[in-house]
């Protein structure tokens, strides 16, 4: 899905504060993750991770939280707020509250 988003999530980063990002965001469901690399506000790479002891990665979602930042229910001060195992380094907030932002969203259930 976030492949699919791609441009939407580019275009999020070119009008922000964040505008031309390069590094990299780790974002850690705690048994599985996903590594999302940047260069030049461009999203290059989209690919698996898998958390360890020792590299945590960018920011953390248990459960399925992380669909609320997704789907723009909320924003990822509002979930580490709420959901103390819901938490993001200092350095990549800026990224993650462009890349998403809290909006009206209606996701309706596969059947």
């Amino acid at each position: 899905f976030l492949a699919l988003i791609r441009p939407v999530l580019e275009q999020r980063l070119a009008n922000s504060a964040c505008i031309g990002f390069s590094g990299e965001l780790k974002l850690s469901f705690y048994r599985a993750g996903v590594r999302l690399e940047f260069h030049d506000g461009r999203l290059n790479k989209i690919e698996p991770w898998q958390p360890q002891p020792k590299e945590w990665g960018s920011a953390a979602y248990p459960g399925l939280t992380f669909l609320q930042v997704l789907f723009g229910y909320r924003t990822q001060d509002e979930l580490e707020d709420a959901f103390v195992d819901c938490w993001s380094n200092t350095e990549i907030k800026c990224v993650l509250r462009a890349l998403f932002p809290r909006q009206a969203s209606n996701v309706l259930p596969v059947s």
